[in-house]
């Protein structure tokens, strides 16, 4: 396989399977109360020289140096978004006698972790209009992920937690989702043009 097309199969396997909190799973809060969340998968791609590219459609080479670019300062902001779902997914039963590591947790690591993340992906400047346009919505999709990530550290704040502040947190993880996998489906489409 050239290198070319295998850095093509990597940034679509990137971009289809490290949407933030990708993958159904459930919280059982400490009042059996559920929480939909998930976790990224991010696979490692290999070092591809710049060199490599030439095998795309000249009319498609923008296009393509375009992704890149944005496949390139996207991956660097990876690490912080795995720290916080790493922490999300280890509270997927929060019982009475874990309610304040993970409170302390979200505080000190996944939130923290997380608000980088996003941080990150606002200073991502796309080249072109389509990439662009896909950008906002992740960052918007990203947005209400974390704010389902501040609910749920309310939620595990108290020890009498209140079910609403669950029910409220799922409903931001599930808007969120729903952009995120819009997100992946309509980058799977862009990248789909290189192969």
């Amino acid at each position: 396989m050239k290198k070319q097309s295998l850095l093509v199969i990597m940034m679509v396997v990137l971009f289809t399977c490290i949407p933030v909190f990708h993958s159904p799973a459930t919280i059982h809060a400490a009042t059996n109360t559920t929480i939909t969340n998930g976790s990224p998968s991010a696979p490692e791609p290999g070092y591809v020289e710049d060199d490599t590219y030439n095998e795309v459609a000249p009319e498609l080479q923008q296009a393509f140096d375009d992704y890149v670019d944005y496949y390139n300062q996207y991956k660097e902001w990876v690490p912080y978004e795995t720290k916080a779902a790493t922490i999300l997914n280890k509270y997927k039963k929060v019982l009475a006698s874990t309610r304040k590591q993970a409170y302390s947790e979200m505080t000190t690591i996944a939130i923290p972790s997380y608000k980088k993340f996003l941080s990150g992906i606002k200073q991502i400047k796309p080249n072109n209009t389509d990439l662009s346009t896909m950008h906002a919505q992740f960052i918007k999709g990203t947005t209400l992920q974390l704010e389902g990530m501040i609910l749920f550290q309310k939620y595990v704040s108290k020890l009498n937690p209140d079910p609403t502040i669950i029910k409220k947190a799922n409903v931001k993880f599930t808007q969120g989702q729903l952009l995120i996998s819009d997100f992946n489906e309509k980058i799977a489409l862009y990248n789909a043009q290189f192969s």
